[in-house]
């Protein structure tokens, strides 16, 4: 018996996913470098981790497109993919804003207030600190 193909076989944003899980592990530290290595041993990456098994789990587009009603909320590929990046927290998108960062740094520019386009969550910044 075959087994169902699954998501993370045909499409995975590794991208997005990377520029995100950046900021997830850019969280400073007050402890000295010795004392911060439990810390890091203890750290899993939550992004790369969450869409890694999201992605294992979920059918491949051809496989849902059989279905009338996941055919009617997800009408095209990219509808569908942009829902798994939604579902695994991921809002706007992490590798323009990172070069808008980076750019705006060289330059001295200000970006107002929030460039991300991410939803702000009340104990969590907004902006990625780059």
């Amino acid at each position: 018996m075959t087994r169902p193909a699954v998501l993370l076989e045909s499409w995975f944003p590794f991208a997005t996913v990377g520029a995100e899980s950046l900021c997830e592990c850019g969280a400073a530290s007050p402890l000295p470098p010795l004392y911060f290595l439990h810390v890091w041993w203890a750290r899993r990456p939550l992004t790369i981790s969450r869409a890694a098994i999201v992605a294992s789990l979920l059918p491949v587009y051809e496989g849902i497109a059989d279905d009338p009603e996941l055919k009617e909320q997800f009408p095209d590929q990219v509808s569908y993919h942009d829902w798994l990046l939604r579902l695994m927290g991921i809002y706007g998108d992490p590798v323009e804003t990172r070069k808008q960062l980076r750019k705006a740094r060289e330059t001295g520019e200000y970006l107002g207030s929030d460039p991300s386009g991410r939803r702000v969550r009340r104990g969590c910044r907004s902006m990625p600190r780059c």
